[in-house]
């Protein structure tokens, strides 16, 4: 639906155009014809009013300009010509509600409903050009004047003429039906609508348009037809020029037999300008991109006698695009032959006397060969080794001729890792390709310390080789606390030095011990009653950066199981349910410490492990725990 609204300045009326396509020498004429009547002495747009109001119209609100007769789609041109001396006619309704809309203060369907029948005919001319004519006549026309102070606003009431249109298309290239097709084209408008009506501008418009298209075949008998369209629309008025644009496609059934498809068409102005103006006041819309929906069905009866049926929404609230449209039609064109179309010469591109089809190296002269994935292909040995490529397992590397079929023609390899032994740094061990020479082909060593990871004791810290298994390959300092072995008695944890030999260097709230994070502060649990669930004494942020610090240090550990538990108090699922809370909690608290929330996991394990016999209220406090375990490493 148009949303206007009205303020003070001067300008014309902005109206979109479809595009088509042409023949060279036409379009000339066309074009010519085209600047010669923007010369002309251009109409005034007003009629006469008192002094006291000024008088608003004088706008072709009509955006569908239908493609010529025998074309596929109803709004969007194609490419195609078809024949020699083929002619084409429809006769086409189309009706638009509610074009003209205007909101604000004074609300009212300036035009509520505008309705064009439209004769159309069209001759295609040496299987390259195509000649056209649309002559519309606004049968249906309505409306309503909102009272603006001092504007009238021109409310259409009865048929008119609309603007005689002119066209003319040349093929590029691309035969009929073919899946491509390319096409220039221009029209050009004739001022045959009154002046002042919402059926014509007044004034000579030309509108050169480029189009592409064609047919894409699917499985018989099924077929798709797709045109696009820009151009532009060249106005001899004060209207702004405009950029126009359209696209569609249709499902076809056999022979043209049935066409069903959607299409979008629009314009959008090259200029500022008012769209709808008179001296002294204009209106504006607040979108000034028209644009239109169509969804549309057409089906040939007998000969060449077609009908069919088209509606859709606008898309946008410029001036002249409907709330919706309908559009019908009944057009005749010659009925498309019977005849197969002529196959095409089965193709040999490289011109060695082996069609493609049948041609593994379509592109490059061969001979025959009885293999057929070489058959068509050059005898060839691009790498020089005297083992030709058909025989060759690595053409592209020169290498000895072997019996072996994976290996002839390839260089030595004593690892069989695929690296050659010439620039493999380590040909007797397997390993992987590398950017460093000295790396290529040996296992893996992520740290680059020349200790290979399968014996690297500390495989992302770089460090020396050492007898000692569970040193090799680390840093004297592995944690980074300033400590190192033997004074530090937690070589990769981080902590502080202690007079006690056994905890300098060690955290002081956990340790690492079969797998299991423990801690030396182990986090409490307060019951409030046996109908509330537990709470959580608060945990020293030091506990929680500790664990932290820990996960941070140990990259190789990725993921660790949050373990809550409870007393045996309460009955089991009630148990089962508090502990899945605390370990939730715990874990909650972790992931806000700074542990990656991926690294952690909560389950529950209620009553069932308990670490002390639940006799007292001291042991039952020992039971409900939490605990961490290390689930997962590298």
């Amino acid at each position: 639906m148009t949303s206007l609204s009205s303020s003070v300045c001067s300008s014309r009326a902005f109206r979109r155009l479809s595009r088509r396509s042409g023949r060279r020498h036409p379009l000339l004429v066309l074009s010519a014809l085209a600047l010669a009547a923007l010369a002309l002495p251009r109409p005034a747009s007003a009629q006469a009013t008192p002094a006291s109001r000024i008088a608003v119209g004088g706008l072709a609100l009509e955006q569908l300009d239908p493609a010529p007769a025998g074309d596929a789609l109803f709004g969007v041109p194609s490419p195609s010509v078809g024949g020699h001396l083929m002619p084409r006619a429809l006769l086409m309704f189309d009706y638009a509600h509610n074009p003209l809309q205007l909101h604000g203060d004074n609300p009212a369907s300036v035009v509520s409903s505008q309705a064009f029948l439209r004769l159309d005919a069209s001759l295609s001319l040496w299987e390259r050009l195509l000649v056209s004519l649309d002559m519309p006549f606004a049968v249906l026309q309505a409306g309503d004047d909102p009272g603006t102070p001092g504007v009238a606003y021109h409310v259409p009431s009865s048929a008119a003429a609309g603007d005689l249109r002119l066209g003319v298309r040349g093929r590029l290239f691309g035969a009929d039906h073919a899946p491509f097709q390319m096409a220039l084209g221009a029209y050009l408008f004739v001022p045959t609508a009154p002046a002042g009506s919402y059926a014509g501008e007044g004034a000579f418009r030309g509108a050169p348009h480029v189009l592409v298209g064609g047919r894409l075949p699917l499985s018989a008998p099924l077929s798709i037809a797709w045109s696009a369209t820009a151009g532009a629309v060249l106005r001899g008025s004060d209207n702004p020029h405009t950029l126009t644009f359209g696209a569609g496609a249709a499902l076809v059934l056999g022979r043209d037999r049935l066409r069903i498809g959607p299409e979008l068409y629009g314009a959008a102005p090259l200029s500022d300008r008012p769209m709808l103006s008179a001296p002294g006041a204009i209106v504006t819309s607040s979108a000034p991109v028209n644009a239109e929906l169509l969804l549309g069905a057409r089906v040939r009866l007998l000969g060449g006698l077609e009908l069919g049926a088209a509606g859709g929404p606008g898309l946008s609230s410029a001036i002249g695009t409907p709330a919706f449209r309908l559009v019908a039609l009944a057009g005749w064109s010659p009925a498309p032959s019977d005849e197969p179309a002529p196959q095409a010469r089965p193709a040999d591109r490289d011109g060695d006397g082996i069609l493609d089809t049948a041609d593994a190296c379509p592109g490059t002269r061969g001979i025959a060969s009885d293999d057929r994935a070489r058959h068509g292909c050059p005898k060839a040995d691009r790498d020089g080794d005297g083992v030709l490529d058909v025989a060759d397992a690595c053409p592209m590397t020169p290498g000895p001729s072997s019996l072996d079929l994976t290996k002839n023609g390839c260089p030595p390899d004593r690892d069989g890792d695929g690296i050659a032994d010439v620039v493999d740094a380590c040909p007797d061990l397997r390993g992987a390709p590398s950017a460093a020479p000295r790396q290529n082909g040996c296992p893996g060593d992520r740290d680059g310390d020349g200790v290979l990871d399968r014996v690297d004791a500390c495989p992302s810290l770089a460090g020396e080789s050492s007898p000692d298994r569970s040193r090799n390959g680390c840093p004297e300092d592995i944690d980074g606390d300033g400590l190192k072995p033997p004074e530090d008695a937690c070589p990769r944890e981080k902590g502080a030095r202690d007079p006690d030999p056994t905890q300098s260097g060690c955290p002081k709230n956990l340790r690492i011990r079969d797998r299991e994070i423990a801690l030396r502060r182990p986090i409490r649990f307060v019951m409030y009653g046996r109908d509330r669930k537990d709470t959580v004494e608060p945990i020293p942020d030091e506990v929680l950066t500790e664990v932290r610090d820990v996960l941070e240090q140990h990259p190789e550990i990725k993921l660790v199981e949050v373990r809550g538990h409870a007393d045996d108090a309460g009955d089991p699922a009630f148990n089962l349910r508090i502990a899945e809370e605390r370990a939730d909690a715990v874990r909650l608290w972790l992931v806000e410490a700074g542990v990656p929330k991926e690294k952690l996991v909560a389950k529950g394990y209620g009553d069932t492990d308990p670490i002390a016999p639940n006799r007292t209220q001291d042991d039952r406090q020992k039971n409900r725990r939490v605990q961490l375990f290390i689930l997962q490493e590298e």
